[in-house]
């Protein structure tokens, strides 16, 4: 059994942490880790200690954090956040990890993790970093803090204002956890093979999560294999096939089942 330790940074409410434009720091930590929860639970043997409130109605205090922790036995913690410079727009960007100085375990840890999220993020890579924080300094763990990215950026402003993205990178998060403990999918969860057959004349794909990237036709009867579960884009829900194309989850264009 593997216990991981996952909370979003801050409170809604937390003084200062908010992008030019007002966003709250929390609303996009809180995306990243409510998704790598939903994902996480497509696992085996994984059992999620949530170290910060979930509605964001309370900013958890640090040590109230690495204290559930470490009184419920965790074996890694991860701490999201998303960074600020100056407080005002600027063109300063990138995903950065840290954890603390000295811990072989911890820059284990975020090795295992960093790419995943800077591949999801899409993000200049800021690398991986040591700094005596609190929550990596305090935890009797492998513990890692990560910056998504910059609040104050007109460049990563963009990626974190998107849903899908911050759920990609959530998944992201997830599935470098579980290979970090080599967990297993549950059968009920997904480790079936899952496809779609489309049910209409013709239909489009995609190349990326976006209903006006457009890829190529494909036909009825075809098959696909999904990568994917449905997820939401938009105004729908899209899977992601084999081929790392998307496609409609619409049920009245596309039959889903697994086997």
């Amino acid at each position: 059994m593997a216990k991981i330790a996952l909370g979003a940074g801050h409170g809604y409410n937390t003084p200062g942490k908010r992008s030019p434009a007002g966003e709250r720091e929390w609303s996009f930590n809180n995306k990243v880790v409510t998704a790598a929860i939903k994902y996480l639970n497509e696992y085996e043997n994984a059992t999620i200690i949530r170290l910060d409130d979930p509605t964001g109605n309370t900013d958890v205090s640090l040590t109230a954090r690495t204290n559930k922790a470490n009184s419920q036995g965790a074996d890694i913690l991860v701490s999201y956040h998303h960074n600020a410079n100056t407080g005002q727009w600027g063109t300063w960007t990138g995903t950065e990890t840290y954890h603390y100085p000295g811990s072989s375990s911890g820059l284990a840890l975020a090795r295992k993790i960093h790419l995943a999220i800077v591949g999801e993020m899409g993000l200049r890579d800021r690398g991986i970093k040591s700094e005596n924080f609190h929550m990596v300094r305090e935890s009797h763990m492998p513990a890692i803090l990560i910056e998504g990215g910059f609040m104050d950026s007109t460049i990563d402003i963009v990626k974190m204002r998107n849903n899908t993205v911050l759920d990609l990178t959530g998944k992201a998060l997830a599935d470098s956890i579980a290979s970090h403990f080599g967990l297993k999918k549950k059968v009920n969860g997904g480790s079936r093979q899952r496809y779609v057959e489309i049910v209409t004349d013709s239909l489009w794909t995609y190349n990326t999560a976006d209903w006006n990237d457009k890829a190529v036709i494909v036909n009825r009867g075809e098959v696909f294999t999904v990568i994917r579960n449905k997820f939401p884009v938009g105004g729908g829900h899209m899977f992601q096939i084999k081929s790392g194309l998307y496609i409609t989850a619409n049920s009245n264009y596309v039959r889903y089942y697994a086997k």
